[in-house]
């Protein structure tokens, strides 16, 4: 376990405000998430959260599209 200072030193030096961008599509609309994130850098300094509706008993591909 790192030392207490350590890791005050660690979150005073990260920022401490962000944007978080939501995200949300239906099983049709995983496609147009995956084009807008592959054209974003990867240092936007922004979160996102992607949001599927999806029927529960359907299977995601949202983990492997994102990957």
């Amino acid at each position: 376990m790192p030392e207490i200072s350590s890791v005050a030193t660690e979150v005073a030096l990260c920022p401490q405000e962000f944007a978080i961008v939501g995200i949300g599509a239906s099983a049709g609309g995983l496609e147009a998430c995956s084009a807008l994130l592959k054209h974003l850098p990867a240092d936007t300094g922004l979160a996102f959260v992607v949001i599927q509706h999806l029927d529960p008993k359907h299977e995601s591909l949202l983990p492997t599209l994102l990957a």
